[in-house]
C-alpha cells in the first residue's frame, strides 16, 4: 500500500492512460458501482506500473486509483440519474440548459457569514463526537502526511492533544490499518465534499472553496483550491463542456480544470435550491406554454 512521494515542480505531469481509465471504468461495472476493495485496488496499481505503456514513467501508486476510482464511481451514478431526470420529462434539453444556466447564474447570492456559520468547526467537532457513537454522517479528513483530503471509512478511536485539541484515529476509505492516522478535528475533519454534477456548474462561482483532483508529476490527488474564474459554456452530449480557473491552496499553482475534476464544499448547498427552483419555476412556465400553443 504506502503513499507517493509529495510533488515537485517541473517535469511532466502524472496522467492515467486510455487503457487504464477503460479497466477502472469496467471494474466498476462490474462492481455495480461499488468501490474496489484496497487488495484488488493494490493489485491495479501494481499492475498498471509493470505495463509496457509505463515503462521509463513515473509509477502508480493504489491511493491515486483510489483517488480516481472515487470520481468514476460518483460520476456514473450521476450521469444515470441526469439521463433518468430527461427522460422523466421537460425543462433538461441542452439548448434550454445554456439559456437557463446563464440566467440561474445572476441570482445564485456568494456564500455569506449565515450560511458559513452551520458548517463551522465547533459543528463538525460535536459530529464527530456523533459519528464516534453510531452516527451516520459521512466525512472526509487531511492526512498529516501529504495534505491531500480522502474519505473516511471509520473513527475507531478519539483523544485530547497536549494542547487540548480533540484528535481521532482516523481509517481512510480504500486503506488498511497502516496508513491509519491521528487527525486534529477542529482543522482537518470536516462534512464529506459533493462530487460536482454535470447540471450543477452554474452554481459554482468565483471565490468558492472547493475540493479539485490535481494531477501532478508523482501524484494525483484531492487538494483544497478556491474557484478563480468560471467559463461558461454551452453543454452537449458529454455533459458540462465549462472550465474553471482554480489556485491550489497548498502550492499556489493555478489550473484550468473542467468540473468532473471539482467537488463542492456543503456550505453552498442552498444554492442548488435556488438553482433547482428556478429550474422547476422555469419547467412549469414552459408547460403552461406548451399547452396553450397545443
Amino acid at each position: 500500500m504506502g503513499r507517493p512521494p509529495t510533488p515537485s515542480t517541473g517535469g511532466p505531469g502524472f496522467r492515467f492512460t486510455q487503457e487504464e481509465v477503460a479497466e477502472m471504468e469496467s471494474l466498476l461495472r462490474h462492481l455495480n458501482n461499488g468501490i474496489p476493495d484496497g487488495s484488488l485496488i493494490q493489485s491495479l496499481a501494481d499492475r498498471f506500473t509493470a505495463s509496457a505503456a509505463r515503462a521509463g514513467k513515473v509509477g502508480v501508486w493504489s491511493k491515486q486509483v483510489i483517488a480516481r476510482v472515487s470520481p468514476f464511481w460518483w460520476g456514473i451514478r450521476s450521469l444515470m440519474s441526469l439521463i433518468l431526470t430527461r427522460r422523466s420529462g421537460p425543462g433538461l434539453v441542452n439548448r434550454k440548459y445554456s439559456q437557463r444556466s446563464r440566467n440561474s447564474t445572476k441570482m445564485l447570492p456568494a456564500a455569506s457569514g449565515d450560511h458559513k456559520s452551520a458548517f463551522a468547526r465547533s459543528s463538525v467537532q460535536k459530529s464527530v463526537k456523533n459519528s464516534l457513537e453510531g452516527g451516520q454522517l459521512e466525512f472526509e479528513a487531511k492526512s498529516v502526511r501529504d495534505g491531500a483530503w480522502y474519505d473516511v471509512a471509520a473513527f475507531l478511536s478519539h483523544r485530547l492533544s497536549q494542547s487540548g485539541e480533540l484528535e481521532v484515529w482516523v481509517r481512510f476509505s480504500g486503506f488498511g490499518a497502516r496508513d491509519d492516522e491521528w487527525i486534529d478535528v477542529r482543522t482537518c475533519v470536516r462534512q464529506r465534499s459533493h462530487p460536482c454534477v454535470s447540471t450543477e456548474c452554474a452554481a459554482v462561482l468565483p471565490g468558492d472553496q472547493i475540493l479539485c483532483f490535481q494531477e501532478g508529476k508523482h501524484q494525483a490527488l484531492y487538494f483544497d483550491a478556491h474557484v478563480l474564474d468560471a467559463q461558461k459554456r454551452r453543454h452537449d452530449a458529454r455533459g458540462c463542456r465549462c472550465r474553471f480557473l482554480v489556485c491550489y491552496d497548498h502550492d499556489d499553482s493555478e489550473e484550468i480544470v473542467p468540473l468532473r475534476k471539482m467537488c463542492r464544499r456543503p456550505e453552498t448547498d442552498y444554492r442548488l435550491e435556488i438553482l433547482h427552483a428556478a429550474g422547476a419555476a422555469n419547467a412549469a412556465k414552459e408547460a403552461v406554454v406548451d399547452s396553450v400553443i397545443a
